[in-house]
């Protein structure tokens, strides 16, 4: 389906993103002349058993969104329905997300963890207070509003859509709404839900944007529902020594099974991470954050956490293995500090000779060495075994004129010959093989070898790439390009996360429905060449699952129109998008 021009009076811009459920488009409004964002529900959505449920969300968030007038929340504008279809208006928020900010590896201050955490739990009070909770709170749904743009980069909550007025409930026993890594244990457990389900939330948040880790991982969703239920987390400490105790305090009271236990306002915990920022010094708090998705080894160390995180018993079993004990410290101390100086002083009266003799011998090299330099290097190595090994060299060099003349690789095969060194004529064979492998490396020398090299250069990248056709289909999601309405001959280019995914031409008999990708929040990215000029989409991100199928539709417009059918030459002004779209059990 192609982008409308209009939905209702707004004017449509551009297609921001699409889904199972609905798209959201960046409109304007001619009544008063200004840029908002539009979300709609796909006609297809509501049909069928659950129509009325939906609807019925729909309209709800738009009631719910629509009392809610506070800096840290997206406002609703406007809602209606155009051709049985209904609309959500909202305003415009330029920016990103935070899944966004955390996938790019962007890393924030102790004190910026603080502030946005601050920020996020006075907006729910805020929420909370007006009958209003969320219940999906998660990086995806937090928007940073554009520093170039307004000045500061702020988060603002958005996407109310599957709120709960404290007073009503729609949804239908046993269905789950929200995303499991950021659920509470009563949202699994089916106990009542009020605002410090969004509190737990927002501590996983916290969580992940202090120690780089998420505090329930999990394949599946069995694993994280099991996880959050019963598993505490580990001491976000643990994997950021940075993180000052108090603040870890604040993070694991947001995370308490028992919502008994944990903030029971957004402005409690809002008043603790203020207090943080203030009460911290001022050094700890401006430690930056492990990157995330990172290894428990790429952590922040705090000074002398290093020491610290050793246990005792493993200190006890190295002291032991030294042959100390904690008794034994304190007397060896000085015999220490004496073996040392003693050490040190032998070491430098030995350089002095070294250098004496070196000296000596470099004014007198032409006349015989002195005596004493003459004895001491010389006499030992060539008394009884040399004899024989000096023959063997003479041998070597004069019976393999093809071989390379260096003497210092020439004594290493005759000393493992001289037991078996009258066969002479049997060895040069093998003989003038091995120098040949150890001059091999010096690429003056032999000028065709660097070429052996060169397989080992791509080796690791090949390793790293992400394989779109050969991935674990258990473990990534499958993926779907439609590029139907395109002429055959275009080459494409897909870039995933910026890195390049996949590249075709159009009608070349590649398959297109087998693709993967990793699991979690992808970025894409599509373009095509045609007669000399290049057509690039606006960049879109979506949510991948396991075993879950999406499809990358790939549209190509003029004037707001997209092209049923595209034909050769394509016109300069054509704009070209891309949107996702996913079975209908993808959605929640």
């Amino acid at each position: 389906m192609g982008v409308p021009k209009c939905i209702g009076r707004y004017e449509i811009v551009e297609e921001l993103g699409r889904g199972a459920m609905g798209s959201v488009f960046k409109a304007r409004d001619p009544a008063v002349g200004r840029i908002v964002a539009l979300k709609t529900i796909h006609t297809a959505a509501l049909e069928g058993a659950l129509s009325e449920e939906y609807r019925a969300r729909f309209y709800r968030e738009a009631r719910t969104s629509g009392v809610l007038a506070h800096p840290g929340i997206v406002p609703v504008f406007d809602v209606g329905e155009d051709a049985g279809a209904p609309f959500l208006v909202m305003e415009f928020v330029e920016g990103r997300t935070l899944a966004d900010a955390m996938k790019s590896g962007e890393r924030y201050t102790l004190d910026r963890v603080c502030e946005i955490g601050q920020q996020l739990a006075d907006a729910l009070g805020y929420a909370h207070r007006q009958g209003v909770i969320h219940r999906d709170i998660k990086p995806a749904n937090i928007l940073m509003t554009s520093r170039a743009v307004y000045g500061s980069e702020r988060p603002r909550i958005t996407d109310f859509g599957i709120a709960k007025l404290a007073a009503s409930e729609i949804t239908s026993t046993g269905q789950l709404l929200g995303t499991p890594s950021f659920m509470p244990p009563e949202q699994f457990t089916g106990s009542p839900i009020d605002g410090r389900a969004d509190l737990f939330s927002l501590g996983v948040i916290l969580y992940s944007l202090a120690t780089g880790e998420q505090p329930f991982p999990g394949e599946t969703m069995t694993a994280v529902s099991y996880k959050v239920v019963y598993i505490e987390p580990i001491p976000p400490a643990k994997l950021n020594p940075a993180i000052p105790a108090g603040l870890e305090a604040v993070i694991l009271k947001c995370l308490a099974k028992n919502p008994a236990a944990r903030y029971q306002t957004g402005e409690e915990l809002a008043q603790d991470l203020a207090a943080m920022r203030t009460n911290s010094g001022a050094s700890a708090m401006q430690t930056g954050v492990p990157l995330l998705a990172t290894g428990g080894s790429d952590v922040t160390l705090a000074p002398g956490s290093v020491a610290s995180s050793i246990p005792p018993a493993a200190a006890q079993k190295a002291a032991t293995q030294r042959g100390q004990t904690p008794a034994q410290k304190k007397p060896s101390k000085p015999a220490q500090f004496e073996s040392v100086f003693g050490v040190t002083l032998l070491c430098v009266a030995c350089a002095a000779v070294t250098i004496a003799g070196g000296l000596y011998w470099y004014a007198h090299r032409k006349p015989p060495a002195p005596p004493h330099v003459v004895t001491v290097p010389v006499p030992p190595p060539q008394q009884t075994p040399p004899p024989p090994v000096a023959s063997a060299p003479d041998e070597s060099p004069a019976k393999s004129p093809a071989g390379t003349p260096p003497t210092t690789p020439a004594p290493k095969p005759s000393a493992g010959k001289p037991a078996a060194g009258k066969p002479s004529p049997s060895q040069p064979a093998p003989a003038p093989s091995k120098p040949a492998v150890a001059t091999a490396p010096p690429t003056p020398a032999n000028p065709a070898n660097p070429a052996s090299t060169k397989p080992q250069t791509p080796a690791p990248a090949a390793t790293t790439a992400f394989d779109p056709r050969k991935a674990d289909p258990n473990k990534n999601g499958k993926l779907k390009i439609d590029v139907s309405k395109f002429p055959k001959g275009l080459p494409f280019t897909i870039l995933m996360n910026k890195q390049p995914y996949i590249h075709f031409i159009t009608g070349d008999g590649s398959s297109l429905d087998n693709l993967y990708a990793p699991p979690g929040m992808q970025e894409f990215r599509v373009s095509f060449k045609s007669a000399g000029q290049e057509w690039d989409a606006k960049p879109l991100s979506s949510d991948f699952k396991a075993k879950k199928t999406k499809t990358l539709k790939v549209q190509l417009s003029e004037n707001g129109k997209a092209e049923s059918k595209i034909a050769l030459p394509i016109a300069k002004d054509a704009q070209l998008s891309i949107s996702f779209s996913a079975t209908l059990g993808d959605l929640f």
